[in-house]
């Protein structure tokens, strides 16, 4: 019997079919598909070990689509080996045979879905965008900062590193390691791997912030008692977010807050429940990645390339 070779989709094809657009698109149509429930999600597996992870996930984000099966590691210190912080795999099976059909870049579709989705929910979310801040430049912050210029084109846009960085990004950006700026902001991103909370001040009244990096029970990027006066805590998945997401557990644990319940993005995408109600809400999005989101953009590229 002849060995069949699984094909490889790599960062550079995967990036030649992806553009900002359409990636958008398709993260907020697999949320809202997810809260109907017509996409399908297994239980989200991650171990901490110290401030390591490892996680993996099983999805589709169609009924009759491929599942995916993803896995990765996060760590943080591996900034200082010159090797990405997070690394993953994704494998597609076809529907059909329950083949491997597809192994996808885990990094560069990790990119694309977060990003996309940090976008959709801040283009729901947000105020008229002047002032964005991203916290955090490692590779997701990088492209957060770079995604959040080409939609938003804000009069200014800082990048807050407690690292020296030295990138040209083509477009002006003011790199500071005062991470009090980000009250001057319409729009906060939060990506770090911090495990002790970044924030710890309350926001400017109309300020959205996304968070990215509070990603399991130990990382909190956000403190507890500055959440619980947000006015609206909206997570990728409600029920998932308020298991995984540090900031958000801590938070629960805290009887005097403004908001009851976390909601989810795809009840908002659905038209199920509203937004932002008034301009000087405070609004919090927490996401944690979902296997879904690699699922949609898994169907986008078997639909989209030539595999």
């Amino acid at each position: 019997m002849a060995l069949i070779q699984t094909p490889f989709v790599s960062a550079e094809e995967i990036d030649s079919l992806c553009t900002y657009e359409k990636i958008i698109d398709n993260q907020r149509q697999v949320f809202k598909n997810f809260f109907l429930n017509e996409a399908v999600m297994g239980p989200r597996a991650i171990l901490a070990q110290n401030e390591n992870a490892q996680f993996s996930y099983i999805a589709r984000a169609s009924k009759e689509g491929p599942t995916i099966v993803k896995f990765g590691t996060v760590v943080p210190s591996n900034s200082n080996r010159n090797i990405p912080v997070v690394q993953t795999m994704v494998s597609v099976i076809d529907a059909q045979t329950g083949s491997v059909k597809l192994f996808l870049d885990g990094e560069s579709v990790t990119k694309w879905r977060t990003v996309s989705a940090s976008m959709a929910a801040a283009s729901e979310l947000s105020n008229q965008v002047k002032r964005i801040a991203v916290v955090g430049l490692g590779h997701q912050g990088q492209a957060h900062l770079r995604a959040a210029q080409s939609i938003f084109h804000p009069e200014k846009i800082y990048g807050v590193s407690n690292v020296d960085i030295d990138i040209d990004f083509g477009f002006d950006v003011e790199v500071t390691k005062d991470i009090s700026v980000i009250g001057n902001c319409d729009l906060v991103f939060l990506c770090t791997n911090s495990i002790e909370p970044v924030i710890n001040m309350n926001l400017s009244p109309g300020t959205t912030c996304i968070s990215i990096g509070s990603f399991a029970p130990n990382r909190q990027e956000v403190s507890a008692p500055v959440l619980a006066l947000a006015d609206k805590v909206f997570g990728d998945d409600a029920k998932t977010i308020s298991e995984q997401s540090g900031s958000v557990v801590m938070a629960l644990g805290l009887a005097d807050r403004k908001w009851s319940e976390v909601e989810s993005i795809g009840a908002l995408y659905a038209g199920k429940t509203s937004g932002r109600d008034n301009k000087d809400q405070v609004i919090y999005y927490f996401s944690v990645g979902l296997g879904i989101q690699d699922a949609a953009l898994a169907e986008f590229i078997l639909k989209n390339g030539k595999f």
